[in-house]
């Protein structure tokens, strides 16, 4: 291992013993102040301590690990011997989809059992009553819409009186898919098994995965679709597939919740910056390099032609689904004038960003440049993705030479990190950072995927790899427990 490997491996271990002690020191902190450290205060000592030690043992030893173990264990079970004489491709897949099948149960069986964040309780009591009805709103119309009319018939069949069954099994089965498309981009970014595990480990330890445990609100299938445009943007960065699949999902994801919306621009690079790629092949392919102003203008039409065809290709998907949206909602009589209206984006007081020196209404909760504000944003990254910023920054500073600042994957996975960050830093919560954490976690996933593809090119010895990814994984990890296990209680207001 060089001595490059050495520092960053080590910066991140120290990194990951201190977001472990940070969590052990949460019971002497206010929560209101601390809230992102709060989970730990719920389990048991004795068990909190446990799980710490394992974690920080994991974080600085899980790299004398055997890495072939799940394949061990995987090979004895029963789908793994009738998976043998299956040809490698058909055993990958079949991993893949017990591996998503498996996930359903604990995403089940841990789900949440309280309505405290964001409009569970909204939701939870306005969909099934019988003068509200709540079915569509343009704050999440295609996901609110899904959840009421599968309750609507959940309703009719088996007497649910309310839709907490139908969010908690939808959180579940949107966490299988997630899984599902989780490992497919494993395979597809990670060329080895270190490779894959970091990437994939930095994702499944994010606290956004409390979304798939029976999560009652807007986000989990949204946070479904912003992954599925991740993995379909990046193989249309490399030419695999075409622009349209891309911009068809995140169309939809839009549909699902408005706020992925930030994600559009992140679009447009790709739309800039992969036909350019193309179109240098295509060119040469076609028209040699020295053969006249002819050709000079057969290629200037061929750059037309491809800029209409990347447009249609970005227009179709965006207004087929905004016209279908807008067709559902107007059936269901909230068309445009209730966007325009009472559902204008915004929240309570439709103040859309966190204001700069002044609050006015009480779904302000502090000014843009504010310690409560910074406050928000620190416990929002300790709840959710205690090792993704901290590592990708000391991978920046501590390897900065090995990064592939170039690369197009590189590049793209920024954009949508900082576009997402961008929204956190600058959004305002309606009910506070505490209860709108929700909102935020997704901005986790694009980032995490950066953070995994980055410290491959940062760390290219396969001992300094695994070394950091288990420092960084099992600090994370330790923190979603937590937070998971918090919400399998009741909670009491207070």
């Amino acid at each position: 291992m060089s001595r490059e490997s050495r520092v960053l491996v080590w910066a991140l271990r120290v990194w990951a013993l201190v977001s472990i002690m940070l969590s052990l020191a949460a019971p002497l902190l206010r929560e209101e102040n601390a809230w992102g450290l709060w989970p730990a205060t719920h389990m048991p000592a004795g068990w909190r301590w446990a799980l710490a030690l394992s974690a920080a043992g994991l974080a600085f030893f899980g790299d004398r690990i055997p890495t072939g173990w799940p394949a061990v264990i995987w090979a004895r079970l029963p789908w793994g011997r009738l998976a043998e004489g299956l040809s490698p491709r058909r055993r990958a897949n079949a991993l893949r989809l017990g591996i998503a099948l498996a996930a359903l149960l604990p995403f089940y069986l841990f789900r949440l059992r309280h309505l405290r964040w964001g409009d569970a309780y909204i939701l939870i009591h306005a969909i099934p009553h019988p003068q509200a009805q709540l079915t569509y709103t343009w704050q999440a119309p295609l996901d609110l819409f899904l959840h009421a009319k599968a309750w609507a018939l959940g309703h009719r069949l088996f007497g649910w009186p309310d839709p907490t069954p139908i969010y908690w099994l939808i959180s579940a089965l949107a966490g299988g898919v997630f899984v599902w498309t989780l490992l497919g981009l494993m395979g597809w970014l990670g060329q080895d098994r270190a490779e894959r595990g970091v990437i994939g480990g930095l994702v499944l330890g994010l606290g956004l995965m409390q979304l798939f445990f029976g999560y009652i609100e807007n986000y989990s299938l949204m946070t479904v679709g912003v992954l599925i445009y991740i993995s379909l943007a990046l193989r249309a960065q490399r030419g695999e597939v075409a622009l349209i699949w891309p911009a068809t999902a995140l169309a939809l994801t839009h549909a699902l919740h408005p706020s992925t919306i930030v994600l559009a621009p992140s679009l447009l690079y790709l739309a800039w910056r992969a036909p350019s790629r193309l179109l240098g092949s295509e060119v040469g392919d076609c028209f040699g390099p020295n053969d006249g102003p002819r050709n000079d203008a057969a290629r200037g039409i061929f750059r037309i032609g491809r800029g209409m065809r990347t447009i249609l290709q970005l227009a179709i998907p965006y207004l087929f689904v905004f016209a279908g949206i807008v067709a559902l909602m107007t059936a269901g009589g909230h068309g445009l004038a209730a966007l325009l209206g009472a559902d204008a984006p915004g929240g309570g007081d439709r103040n859309w960003f966190v204001p700069l020196f002044q609050t006015r209404t009480r779904w302000e909760h502090y000014t843009m440049f504010s310690l409560g504000h910074l406050s928000d944003i620190l416990n929002e990254q300790l709840l959710v993705a205690p090792a993704v910023w901290p590592g990708f920054v000391l991978a920046a500073l501590l390897a900065r030479r090995r990064l592939p600042w170039r690369d197009g994957t590189f590049r793209l996975l920024l954009a949508m990190a900082l576009l997402y960050l961008l929204l956190t830093l600058t959004w305002n919560p309606d009910y506070g950072g505490q209860r709108d954490w929700d909102l935020f976690a997704p901005a986790a996933l694009p980032a995490a995927i950066l953070c995994g593809y980055t410290l491959v090119h940062a760390l290219p010895e396969r001992a300094a790899l695994r070394a950091a990814g288990w420092a960084l994984i099992a600090a994370q990890a330790f923190h979603t427990m937590l937070w998971i296990y918090q919400n399998t209680l009741p909670w009491a207001p207070k």
